[in-house]
């Protein structure tokens, strides 16, 4: 062995790292997370059930507002998804691009980020989309939403922790960054074609699709956000105070929970997050109440969306761009594309 050769790594670190692969131990520290997050959300509901309860109670008529604005917000979602995966791929029509987006969100309440993505590329194959392009769509909207996520949030956070005039600097930072956004997304893409094995088979995404999708994002959070609000302010919260703590809260604690891969969606870890924000606006009790019917609202979204574009997209005649390869160097798509009808 030469005496340049990169030495084995230490044998407890070589044991930890296999220890952490067993299945095992993925399920004890998933289950670990959520009864943590369920033991904080419990304890406050159970400090006073009485109004806990009632709050649920008062609830009833706002959900389908709430679910209403959540829809909205979902469907913005997926439009701003689609922009760069049709600047990859080909074009898709807006209907299954919701219905191909609320494929992944049904399948990230199952625990692991991968299995959103099988089943988006499965259904994906109905309209030849490849792997390739697929998960390069993945990749520059988990980008684009984290960013957009942040740069909403962060100013509700640092408001409470240091004021108004540090918030405002701080959205002032925002604004500049998602400016500065597309074009380094567009960069990245660019560097990243330059790789011998990915020249041929990527395209470059202009700056002006990905400004789209920065845009669209950013209403997205916002209008998604307004659900929270609806809930909040049926518990009797001020309607002008609770608006920046809601939707600037929702969007980094949603941005923060998704980064706990562990959590099938960050369930349990989002909520906790909603409750300490909201804990400014209403009682402990109703503020966990607000949180835990915010998730059987989106839920709720997730389902109606993925159905609503299922049945849909089986009406619809495929336009004349839509399942044709805009590209003929692109690979083959991920499965053999099937007769189902697209949109």
């Amino acid at each position: 062995m030469s005496a340049t050769a990169t030495p084995a790594p230490p044998l407890w670190r070589a044991r930890a790292l296999a220890l952490l692969r067993r299945t095992w131990v993925r399920r004890a520290t998933t289950a670990l997370v959520v009864l943590m997050c369920a033991g904080f959300l419990g304890r406050s509901l159970a400090a006073d059930r009485e109004a806990a309860g009632a709050a649920l109670g008062r609830l009833g008529p706002w959900l389908l507002p709430a679910l209403l604005a959540a829809l909205v917000g979902l469907w913005l979602t997926a439009l701003s998804w689609r922009e760069p995966l049709q600047a990859l791929s080909r074009p898709l029509g807006r209907l299954f691009a919701v219905k191909l987006f609320a494929a992944g969100s049904l399948g990230k309440y199952v625990p692991g980020v991968m299995w959103s993505i099988v089943l988006q590329t499965r259904l994906a194959a109905s309209s030849g989309i490849t792997v390739l392009h697929f998960t390069a769509t993945f990749g520059l909207y988990a980008a684009v939403s984290l960013a957009t996520g942040a740069a909403l949030g962060l100013p509700t956070l640092l408001r409470y922790v240091h004021g108004g005039w540090t918030a405002l600097g701080a959205a002032a930072l925002a604004a500049v960054a998602l400016l500065v956004l597309p074009w380094a997304l567009a960069v990245a893409v660019r560097l990243v074609r330059r790789l011998p094995a990915l020249a041929r088979r990527l395209v470059e995404v202009p700056q002006d699709v990905l400004s789209r999708a920065v845009w669209l994002c950013s209403v997205s959070w916002v209008v998604t956000g307004l659900h929270l609000w609806l809930l909040v302010v049926a518990l009797g919260a001020d309607p002008v105070a609770a608006l920046l703590p809601c939707v600037g809260g929702f969007a980094l604690a949603t941005s923060v929970a998704s980064l706990v891969v562990v959590v099938p969606d960050g369930i349990g870890v989002r909520e906790a997050l909603l409750a300490v924000s909201l804990a400014t606006l209403l009682p402990p009790a109703e503020a966990v109440a607000a949180a835990a019917a915010s998730r059987l609202v989106l839920a709720a979204a997730d389902v109606v969306a993925f159905a609503c574009g299922s049945v849909t997209a089986r009406r619809r005649t495929p336009g004349p761009d839509e399942g044709r390869p805009h590209d003929p160097r692109e690979e083959a798509p991920c499965s053999p594309p099937p007769t189902a009808t697209r949109s």
